[in-house]
């Protein structure tokens, strides 16, 4: 192992470093603009492709700048595309799994012999008997203090329960009522983030009550807690402008038997889509987001969609119809 040595670079010699692997540059001024704006280290993932390997050190003949924008800013829209379908899913989602936990009879496993069976109720999930011995219930319990603003008395460690929030059905539960000390889960729900819904999914202890949340999309329980995992990943890299196109996804969802033949790439965004397309099935029905990812791709036909995955699978009848 080394130090790390390298300068730091100014944007003029930023600049004058793509210009002279070879880049052609009908727009200086554009170039310039982008190596201010967007940064040099960002430019590089999009330029990559466009250099001739194995050592990637020169442009392939002919490459333009031009050509490097086209496929940033195509990147852009797909993000704007795939954040308004994780928005839509995210939503659908949390409401699906407020309702399950909350009218959902308490699993005999945590139901003593012969009493009566249990509804979920308001606030299941103070409960660390509901959810997977594995599952880190006090991690999971301050995570939801944070969110709704408890604060612990730094000498007698007593809780001191907010008196505003930024939302006011937060705020309204806490002028109203002391005991339980959280919101019932439809409201604390409302401030978990996908990464968070899709952990309390993989942990929740009732495997009945996690199949129903999942036969709702036609997949199982272990196939649907990956979606969530790989769907928090996706909305985490959109969130923070990450590039989406020629993209091998560290987190992946789990393909089911009756989608096998139609995604060849799960670890490429073709997977990712293709979760995307099965959740929307669902939850938003009436929209047609295959339809919309195809127009956007026509309006920008030089680009190489086997960098996202898609190869034969791309002409099928899924992505096609």
């Amino acid at each position: 192992m080394t130090a790390y040595g390298k300068p730091a670079m100014g944007l003029a010699d930023l600049y004058a470093k793509i210009v002279g692997r070879g880049l052609t540059v009908a727009t200086p001024v554009d170039l310039q603009a982008a190596v201010e704006n967007l940064g040099y280290y960002r430019l590089a993932g999009y330029a990559y492709p466009f250099l001739v390997p194995p050592d990637r050190k020169v442009f392939k003949a002919g490459t333009t700048w031009e050509q490097i924008a086209r496929v940033y800013e195509f990147d852009r829209e797909l993000r704007l595309l795939v954040s308004d379908a994780i928005e839509r899913i995210e939503v659908g989602l949390r409401a699906r799994i407020i309702t399950a936990t909350t009218t959902a009879p308490i699993a005999t496993a945590v139901t003593a012999p012969g009493a009566p069976v249990a509804i979920g109720g308001p606030h299941w999930f103070l409960d660390a008997a509901r959810f997977h011995p594995q599952f880190n219930h006090a991690a999971f319990i301050q995570n939801l203090e944070r969110e709704v603003g408890i604060k612990y008395h730094p000498v007698t460690n007593q809780r001191i329960l907010p008196t505003d929030h930024a939302e006011k059905f937060i705020e309204h539960f806490y002028n109203k009522y002391d005991s339980p000390h959280l919101p019932p889960f439809w409201m604390v729900a409302e401030v978990l983030t996908l990464g968070s819904l899709s952990l309390l999914y993989k942990g929740l202890g009732d495997s009945l009550l996690k199949a129903v949340i999942a036969n709702r999309f036609g997949i199982t329980a272990k196939v649907m807690a990956s979606w969530l995992h790989s769907l928090s990943h996706l909305r985490n890299i959109c969130a923070h402008h990450g590039r989406l196109w020629n993209r091998e996804f560290s987190i992946t969802p789990k393909i089911p038997v009756h989608l096998a033949a139609t995604v060849h790439a799960s670890n490429r965004f073709e997977g990712q889509a293709t979760v995307l397309v099965e959740m929307l099935r669902i939850i938003a029905p009436a929209d047609d987001w295959r339809k919309e990812f195809r127009d956007l791709l026509m309006s920008f036909p030089e680009i190489d969609i086997s960098a996202m995955g898609f190869g034969p699978s791309w002409s099928s009848p899924y992505w096609q119809s």
